[in-house]
This record gives structure tokens, sequence and C-alpha cells, in this order.
């Protein structure tokens, strides 16, 4: 062997070394700890067998012991391989004796999730939202319990890839409630319609102080959404003086900043993920490929690629995070690190898997964000409805809003309107919300 071939083996052997010997890093370690701590059950009732079968018309008990024994037997099924073929969808042991309840396609009556106009869409046919309402009866009412009588929905599924989301049970009954709630206004029963408006509101945000998984969290958000603009609505042709129920009460207070709800949802979505960093079960050198049955301890290791990836997904968790929320800033991810870096020698798979794994996850961030910015505005337009109109103008009287409201970004009033900035690129650049004649 030549001197310079010798040299060369040294060399990287010698990073090869460095490279196994100080990663994980110390910072890699404390993400990877805080990632994989178990998050808290949080307090209260779990609605998950409620939604997991909300589309089945079962008893209490009955609803209890089926999703029991699903839980049981999907959580005892072996984990999908990396290179098997996708498995039949996981079903309901419901299925085999009673009827799934759906709505058929394309019956939302502009009533869906992210529908803007659900109001005007029920006013022009109310005997066609009528007569969807009758037939599913059964189907809006559990939503309405699942929903209002829970405190919080957190799967009892196995985390792993093809598990099934309980949560998208949801989006029928969601579409059903905002249907009733506005049919309910166009009929005449206007403090009716808005008090469900604003239950809803108060139920959806009770459930997003603790969300799950990302699913839940942007499911959750756009039906505060949807629900935010329907109500929006129906204030805006309601007399400024007319007292609003009971159950909108606590709509006059907006979250609070500094909420963390995206650090918890980042810790439960890496528990999700972590089954396909750990193969062998045993931290070891990892199998790639099933078929194959190769190990390759000297390009892939699973302990510190799950430290890796767990240093790449904890900013939500970060101090810098934290002071972006509380300013109401768009929170800002790092940057990715150098494609090229020490710490790939040893473990170049993990590099790559780090590199394509990496969540783009600033958009659900800044969603989050939008939503407190939106409960804020709808706290604002409650709250100019028990002010007296003095001879300020709109904007002044906005201006004078309590500190507890000015709290975040700034709130303009374009012509008769109040409207926000928004974080995500992804909408709008705004958000707005019509304010009643009698207030402008």
């Amino acid at each position: 062997m030549s001197v310079t071939a010798l040299a060369l083996v040294v060399l990287v052997g010698s990073l090869f070394a460095v490279s196994w010997l100080f990663w994980p890093t110390r910072a890699q370690e404390q993400a990877l700890a805080m990632l994989t701590t178990p998050v808290p059950e949080p307090p209260g009732r779990n609605a998950f067998a409620d939604v997991w079968l909300l589309r089945y018309d079962l008893p209490a008990e009955a609803r209890e012991r089926i999703a029991a024994e699903d839980v049981a037997r999907f959580n005892q099924r072996p984990a999908m391989p990396d290179d098997a073929a996708p498995a039949e969808p996981f079903v309901s042991g419901a299925e085999a004796g009673h009827r799934e309840e759906k709505l058929p396609p394309s019956s939302d009556h502009g009533c869906g999730l992210r529908a803007p106009d659900c109001l005007g869409r029920v006013r022009d046919d109310p005997d066609k939202a009528a007569a969807l309402l009758s037939a599913h009866a059964g189907l809006l009412q559990r939503s309405r319990d699942a929903l209002e009588h829970n405190d919080y929905l957190r799967s009892r599924f196995r985390m792993q890839v093809d598990m099934p989301f309980a949560i998208t049970a949801m989006s029928d009954g969601a579409t059903l409630m905002r249907v009733d709630a506005a049919l309910t206004f166009v009929r005449g029963e206007r403090e009716r319609g808005v008090e469900g408006a604003c239950r809803s509101v108060v139920a959806w945000r009770r459930w997003m102080r603790q969300p799950d998984l990302l699913i839940d969290a942007m499911l959750g958000d756009a039906a505060i959404r949807g629900w935010l603009e329907l109500q929006g609505q129906m204030l805006a042709e309601l007399p400024a003086d007319m007292p609003l129920p009971a159950a909108c009460r606590s709509l006059r207070e907006p979250p609070p900043l500094a909420d963390d709800a995206m650090c918890r949802v980042i810790k439960r979505e890496f528990k999700f993920s972590r089954a396909m960093f750990e193969r062998d079960g045993a931290g070891g050198a990892a199998t790639w490929g099933a078929s194959t049955g190769r190990k390759i301890p000297f390009v892939y290791r699973p302990h510190a690629t799950q430290a890796m990836i767990a240093g790449t997904m904890t900013w939500p968790c970060g101090e810098a995070a934290h002071r972006q929320r509380l300013a109401d800033q768009p929170v800002t991810v790092p940057a990715p690190a150098a494609r090229l870096r020490l710490e790939c020698v040893a473990n170049s798979m993990g590099c790559i898997l780090n590199d394509i794994g990496r969540p783009a996850m600033a958009p659900y961030q800044h969603r989050l964000q939008d939503q407190r910015a939106r409960l804020n505005l709808m706290a604002t337009l409650l709250w100019l409805r028990e002010q007296p109109v003095d001879g300020r103008t709109l904007a002044q009287r906005v201006a004078a809003r309590p500190v507890a409201l000015r709290q975040g970004r700034d709130i303009e009033v374009v012509e008769d309107r109040l409207r926000i900035p928004l974080f995500d690129a992804g909408e709008k650049a705004y958000w707005e919300l019509a304010v009643p004649e009698t207030l402008r």
C-alpha cells in the first residue's frame, strides 16, 4: 500500500472515529429525551370512543366496549415493514353488525370545514338543508354530544405508520352542526343559531388546548375558523344592542399568546414516526429493506439518527419560538444543517433520512398563531357590541380596546370590517369580520 493510500485510510478512519464518538451531541440527546418523555394524558374525558365510532348508532356501553376491542386488535398487529405493500385500512368491529353513516358526496350544502359562505348557501335553499339534517339526525346528535361532552381527543391506538385517525370522523358531524346552526338562524331563531355557533367554538377551543397529532390540530383549526366565520356572518345581521347568549361569554377572552400546542403536537408526531427508525427494535444496526436482510451499521446508526431528527424537530419547544409567540411574530424555523458535515461520516443514511423527513412544520405553527389572532378579533367584535357609540370613529373605538385585546398583531379597520394580517403563506393575506351597521 502506498503512503498516499495509507494516509487516506488513516484520515478516513480518523474522521469515522470522530463522527462515531462525538455524535450524537449533548444537545441532540437532550432533544431526544424531551421528545421521548411521555406526554401526560390531559385531565377530563377522552372523546376517543365517541369519535372513533361516531358513524355508528351505538349505546354508550357498546361504544366503549367495541372501541376497546378495536384498540386491542390493532395494537396486537405487527408493525408494517418498510417495503411492505400498503395494508387494507383497519376497520372497526362495529362494521360487521352496524351500518356506517356517512354524508353523500357533495352534500355539505356549502358548510364544510373550509366552505366560506355556509349561511348564504343555507338561506338559498333551506328545504334542502332541512332534508339533510332530517336524514342524518342521529349523526348530528352524536357529533354534538362527542364535541360538547368531552374535554379532549387522544388516540388509544399504538403509534405507527398505518394507524387510523379517529378525528377524521368529525368532518361530517362538523358539517351537519354548521348546517343546523345556520338553518336555525335563517328560520328566525337567531339567538339559538348564534348560541350553537358559540358553543361549538368553545368546545373546539377546549379540545385545541391539548391537540394530539398534527391532523387533529389542523382539523380543529379548520373547525374553529369555519365556526368563527359563520358566527361573524350572524353577528353582522343582528342589532348591536341584542344581548348574546351566555354561551358566547367566554369568547370575549382570547387565548394566551404563549400557547405551546405545537410543542405537544411535535412530541406526539415524533412518537408516531419513531417506529420507522427502529426497525430491529434493539437500537443497534437496522435492517435496510426486509427483502435483503442486510445490516448496515457503518452507514446507519438508529439512536444517533433519532437524536439528530429530534434536534431538527424540537424548534417549536425552544426559547426562540416561545419569544416569537409572545411577541405574536411568525415563528421561524432554524435553517437546515449543511449536507456535508462530520456527523454524517459514520451515519450517512441517517443524515439522508433527517433531510428527507425534515418536516415543513412552520406553516402549521403559523396557522395556530393565526387561530389565536382570529379568536382575538372575534373577542374584539364582541367587546365592541357592549360599548356605546359615542361619536368616536370605529377606528378610535377599536384602538381604545382593553389591554388584553391589544396583545398581538394590530387590528385594522377597513371600511366596515375588522381585519388582521395572516402569517400562514398558504392563506389569504388577511382575515376579517364585518361590523354591524349600528356600530360603524
